[in-house]
């Protein structure tokens, strides 16, 4: 709307026309003025344009026929100059300025599947036919992108269709649709940008977050690189070396680095410098669980290495490091796989209580070939010498079960009840209070929400399910009956049939969702707060009975995602601390400066000085 369109016309003695445009956008914000020049005789064309602000809404229209449902919404601001050929799509030169901002694509207006605050190209000259791609600066702030798979197709597919055959299908169709005609017309312009002399001084993207759920298994995973930064100066086809660093954190925990050299030439010559450190193994415990039936409840990754490739040839050292792995009792499911892990981890894992291997790469980027001579000596190794070391490792066991059960308790998903081990240390704690009337304990209880709602959703809606197919004899809530709702599978066909047929919405793709739906949040918050209620109450009772409760002081329980992957109370002590518990620090002490230990003294320390709570 408002056009405005000014022209001196077309004259007898001259081939070109001149002209002025301005209009507001008709269905948003936004405006765009400009002047061109066009030759009819040859169309050569010249053109100068300012875009403010402009809502690309229009584009929603055209998206519409590639997806089965999701919304879109961008503004555009620009100030270009281009000129260029009407008969030839390549020879156009452009320079100026171009950004998009306030990005969202998604399922829906409150769920985004891409989005970022702006895409910025700075553009000195842009010419296909020439050869010339030369940038001043490529910034993107704050992108966003989340990847889900589901039990059938993934997020991406389930919105463009399987192997995007939505767009084929358009793409092949003779119907105009403007998104296909920009992606065809940005698929010529930049066709020959690696044969090019390419140029961009600046490149840089910040504060990104790459999501990644996993809803295929028996339970949910979700990692983030949070927040991602990516940085290069003087990327230029005529340098030797073009370099690039990439940061992130690792969400919930650990961070990721790595340094590339490339050639810009030649991809298939660089080098690569990684190192990820301060990652929890009981962070990977819906795959263990899924494929081994063993959750884990203690360790930390570290990997690291240096690739070196020329002409596609790799030379790589990879240095894996898990410190202090341990598996807690198995959970018998009808969707989990059974893989004996700790005897694997007899196996695999060294006197120091590590598992420390090296791993070099060799051949080529088509067919790497992994060379793991050093894990099959070290398990040789590992059967053959550490028998002779297993009095010390069970010392060390020992000592560290009694530091570890004196400073926290941890707590089984969705259990209330103490282990008797767990029971047995709670007793000791409460004779020691009433032999010292000065000395009192803190508890500060951790909650993990996030994962204790899963299971409490998971659990709640399989209940529903058995009720619902079995007579009133067998509907009464015993530890059998417990025991086989337990062992539901979460994704077993007679239930996943029930909950689609009771909640119909055909964009819930997840047993989760769908669980969210038939419960609703206020049955899960009230069963999780009983659930805390209860634990408090197993903990205190051995402090009752010793009459020792006002030397015990419970905090307000805190959410988050522990360390070690499940819900737990820490104990901190006022005054005086258990003679056992120092004992068993400065046995501890010892033991770390063994040589089994030693090596790794700085690592465990790091670690355990980090997330330690």
């Amino acid at each position: 709307k408002n056009v405005q369109f000014e022209s001196s016309g077309l004259r007898w003695d001259s081939d070109t026309i001149a002209a002025k445009l301005s209009f507001s956008s008709g269905t948003g914000k936004g405006e765009v003025k400009g002047d061109f020049t066009i030759n009819i005789e040859n169309q050569n064309f010249r053109y100068a344009v300012v875009v403010t602000k402009l809502d690309l809404d229009i584009i929603a229209q055209y998206l519409k026929e590639l997806t089965n449902y999701g919304t879109f919404s961008a503004f555009l601001d620009a100030n270009i100059k281009s000129k260029g050929n009407f008969k030839d799509k390549e020879n156009v030169t452009t320079s100026g300025q171009l950004a998009i901002s306030d990005f969202h694509f998604g399922k829906n207006p409150a769920e985004d599947y891409a989005s970022f605050k702006q895409l910025k190209l700075v553009i000195n000259e842009l010419s296909p036919k020439k050869r010339i791609y030369f940038y001043d600066s490529v910034t993107l702030d704050e992108p966003y992108f989340k990847y889900e798979r589901y039990d059938y197709l993934d997020n991406i597919e389930t919105i463009f269709g399987r192997d995007g055959s939505n767009i084929t299908t358009t793409s092949s169709s003779s119907k105009f649709n403007l998104v296909i005609e920009i992606a065809n017309y940005i698929k010529v312009i930049s066709s020959n940008f690696f044969q090019s002399h390419y140029k961009i001084n600046q490149l840089a993207i910040n504060k990104g977050n790459l999501k990644f759920n996993d809803y295929s298994l028996s339970e949910k995973f979700s990692v983030e690189l949070n927040p991602l930064f990516i940085s290069a100066d003087s990327i230029d086809k005529e340098n030797k070396r073009a370099n690039i660093s990439f940061e992130s954190g690792i969400k919930p925990f650990g961070k990721v680095k790595a340094d590339l050299s490339i050639n810009p030439k030649d991809s298939s010559d660089f080098d690569i410098q990684y190192k990820m450190e301060k990652v929890p193994i009981a962070f990977f415990n819906p795959y263990t669980i899924t494929y081994t039936s063993f959750p884990i409840d203690k360790g930390t990754l570290a990997l690291n290495g240096v690739w070196n490739v020329r002409n596609g040839i790799i030379q790589s050292n990879n240095h894996l490091l898990l410190i202090d792995p341990r598996t807690t009792k198995r959970l018998k499911g009808k969707d989990t796989q059974w893989i004996p892990l700790p005897l694997v981890m007899a196996f695999v894992r060294e006197k120091g209580n590590v598992i420390d291997y090296e791993i070099p790469i060799s051949g080529n980027l088509r067919e790497p070939k992994f060379h793991l001579h050093d894990v099959v000596f070290d398990i040789l190794e590992n059967i053959f010498v550490k028998p002779a070391t297993t009095p010390y490792r069970m010392e060390v066991k020992t000592i560290e079960t009694e530091i570890e059960k004196s400073l926290s308790l941890a707590w089984e998903m969705r259990k209330s009840s103490l282990q008797p081990k767990q029971q047995e240390f709670l007793e000791k704690i409460a004779h020691f209070l009433s032999e010292n009337p000065e000395a009192t304990i803190n508890v500060y209880p951790h909650q993990y929400t996030v994962k204790e709602k899963e299971y409490i959703l998971l659990y709640e809606s399989k209940k529903l399910f058995y009720l619902t197919n079995h007579t009133n004899n067998d509907s009464v809530l015993n530890e059998n009956v417990i025991s086989k709702i337990e062992k539901t599978a979460t994704k077993d066909s007679a239930f996943t049939r029930y909950l689609s047929k009771l909640v119909k919405d055909s964009l819930l793709f997840t047993v989760q969702d769908k669980c969210k739906i038939l419960l609703g949040p206020v049955k899960v918050d009230n069963q999780l707060k009983k659930l805390m209620n209860e634990r408090e109450d197993a903990f205190l009772s051995s402090f009752s009975k010793k009459n020792v409760l006002k030397q015990v002081n419970i905090a307000k329980v805190e959410n988050v995602i522990p360390y070690n992957g499940f819900s737990y109370f820490r104990i901190v002590y006022k005054g005086e601390m258990p003679k056992s518990l120092l004992k068993a620090y400065e046995k501890m002490n010892d033991l770390d400066e063994k040589a089994p230990r030693r090596k790794f003294k700085d690592d465990r320390y790091k670690t355990i000085s980090k997330f330690k709570s």
